[in-house]
């Protein structure tokens, strides 16, 4: 494509964590992109206003408009870009995927999609809501061959493209960023744990997590607990037992002052500053603190499991116990294992990403991007559920599901 053909890339974001991956994804095509947009699809999970401004923080990018799934179609049939970023969870990507090619047919955009964090385990229902995609981002290089396999399970092979994830310190532009920049050395006087939504998701856990922060606060360290959301805010996942309601219900229960520990939201970015030691179970902030050259720690009090998502972590040199952590602050650790990093999210392979989307927006501009006559579900129930909840208000969307559950058992 020449300079003056540059291809229009729309993305498509359903929560905070998919809108800041969305975003920086953009401002990281750089000159590859003709113009950029992104919005966001009304759905149970859109970020609030104050979620959406922390998503798009340093970008250049103002604070996405919320489209309807009506609105996104006008605007599909009236801009017509050359490339959709389905940057939203598997069954409302699919959901859109299917609205963009019915609206435009053979003119369909050339569809991207991938996860805004880690993406480790690949597994068979997050590659089958996206089966339909022509690019998938992988953003370590062991996700590459687990996604190849994972997609050809579904008889599908689109282009894996490996990028570092885009909000990291360095981004994922150019070779010779390096795995990590070195480990700063000012001394920690403040900690930082990155709490998320589902993990851990038992109650007694996030009560023992915060036990032990607030112990190493009154050892002398400034606890900051950094929230995705507050109590009562939607996320890509459900919080059950959101850390700052926790705390306000059972600080004097557990033996601590209200004000032991700290609470803040707002963009990580601001929190990742000099003096300051990253703490979290699983959370891809550990590798924005990796990237910054942080003390980064990697919970170790909860073990290695599955379902804490840490899995990818058990080989990084981080994992440390909330009680060993002072002493392993004070002799300068924990030091991560350079080759972990290489081989996972903090690699210095140049992006292909920009490469791709040209080729595959030519190939579109020349009527030779495949085509797709329809998007078919990958659960049919479940796409049906996701339509229902992407067009109406969720009490009502609820209420349906509950009638069609009595009137048409397992339909």
């Amino acid at each position: 494509m020449t300079a003056d053909q540059r291809p229009r890339v729309l993305a498509v974001a359903d929560s905070d964590s998919y809108l800041k991956w969305a975003a920086t994804t953009l401002v990281a095509l750089g000159d590859t992109a003709g113009s950029t947009d992104v919005v966001v699809v009304r759905s149970p999970i859109k970020p609030t206003p104050g979620q959406a401004e922390a998503a798009v923080a340093g970008t250049g990018l103002p604070v996405p408009p919320v489209l309807g799934l009506p609105g996104l179609w006008r605007k599909l049939r009236r801009e017509r870009p050359d490339v959709l970023l389905l940057a939203a969870t598997g069954p409302t990507a699919e959901v859109v995927a299917r609205l963009a090619v019915r609206a435009l047919g053979r003119e369909r955009p050339v569809f991207v999609s991938g996860l805004p964090g880690m993406g480790l385990p690949a597994t068979e229902h997050g590659t089958g809501w996206r089966r339909w995609c022509d690019i998938f981002i992988t953003h370590g290089r062991r996700e590459v061959e687990a996604y190849r396999d994972a997609f050809a399970g579904h008889d599908v092979t689109p282009e894996l493209v490996l990028t570092r994830l885009p909000f990291l310190p360095g981004g994922p532009s150019g070779a010779g960023s390096g795995a990590a920049r070195e480990q700063l050395t000012d001394p920690v006087k403040r900690l930082v744990f990155a709490a998320q939504p589902s993990v851990p998701d038992e109650r007694e856990e996030r009560l023992l997590l915060l036990d032990r922060l607030a112990r190493l606060s009154e050892a002398g360290l400034d606890v900051v607990v950094k929230l995705r959301a507050r109590a009562g805010e939607r996320q890509t996942h459900n919080e059950a037992y959101p850390y700052d309601s926790l705390w306000e219900a059972n600080a004097a229960g557990l033996g601590h002052a209200a004000d032991t520990l700290t609470f803040a939201d707002g963009p990580m970015s601001a929190q990742l500053i000099p003096g300051t030691a990253l703490v979290t179970v699983s959370s891809t902030a550990a590798l924005e603190s990796l990237a910054a050259g942080l003390p980064t720690v990697l919970v170790g009090d909860l073990g290695v499991r599955e379902d804490l998502l840490n899995e990818p972590f058990a080989a990084s040199g981080c994992m440390v116990r909330l009680d060993e952590l002072v002493g392993v602050l004070n002799d300068g650790g924990p030091h991560a294992d350079h080759e972990w990093l290489e081989q996972n999210y903090l690699h210095a392979a140049p992006s292909n990403l920009p490469e791709a989307i040209q080729n595959l927006a030519g190939l579109r501009a020349e009527g030779g991007l495949a085509p797709l006559d329809d998007v078919v579900p990958w659960s049919s129930r479940r796409h049906r559920w996701s339509l229902l909840r992407l067009t109406v208000p969720r009490p009502i969307a609820l209420a349906v599901a509950g009638v069609r559950r009595r009137l048409l058992p397992g339909g």
